[in-house]
């Protein structure tokens, strides 16, 4: 019950911000900026529903509500069309990409404002990942070596550039 309660408070706490935000720009008259805030939201919710429609509901859940934990890093996700999801194992993906969010905040600088960009589409008969960090890194070959290592799940894992501030990955499952 307290986690249900947790995502309520959680989810009120977003979304009063978000209208608080509105609030200001139109009081301030700078209603592009409240349009601006609008489509967001509009966006966020289309990509919270492919996400949820996904049925993958443990994987779901991890997505939703990671921000709301104390990682080193934000995440931002979209997906780009309906995902047929019937031939992966939730568990499975939740689990690979929770290690990989663990190992990515070893990594990563807590006093640099971190993003990871996070793409979804489906691919043939794969689901294509394309992660995006935005930041700083306090050892990009620890990643970089949990990568390399780390074969449990993903069918191919292709890192296309890690520097100290960028990484850019594709992930096929």
């Amino acid at each position: 019950m307290s986690d249900i309660l947790n995502v309520i408070q959680n989810t009120r706490h977003d979304w009063l911000n978000r209208i608080q935000l509105i609030k200001a720009y139109i009081s301030l008259g700078k209603l592009d900026q409240a349009e601006r805030v609008i489509n967001e939201i509009i966006l966020d919710t289309q990509n919270e529903a492919r996400l949820t429609n996904m049925k993958l509901p443990q994987f779901a859940a991890m997505l939703l509500t990671h921000n709301w934990g104390k990682y080193a890093f934000k995440i931002e996700y979209e997906i780009l069309d309906n995902i047929r999801t019937d031939y992966i194992d939730d568990i499975a993906l939740t689990n690979w990409t929770r290690s990989f969010f663990d190992e990515l905040n070893r990594c990563a600088n807590p006093l640099f404002e971190n993003h990871l960009y996070i793409t979804i589409e489906q691919r043939d008969a794969q689901i294509y990942f394309q992660f995006h960090f935005n930041g700083s890194f306090e050892n990009s070959s620890d990643i970089i070596g949990w990568l390399k290592e780390e074969k449990s799940f993903p069918n191919d894992v292709n890192i296309q550039e890690i520097t100290d501030s960028e990484m850019v990955i594709d992930v096929f499952f």
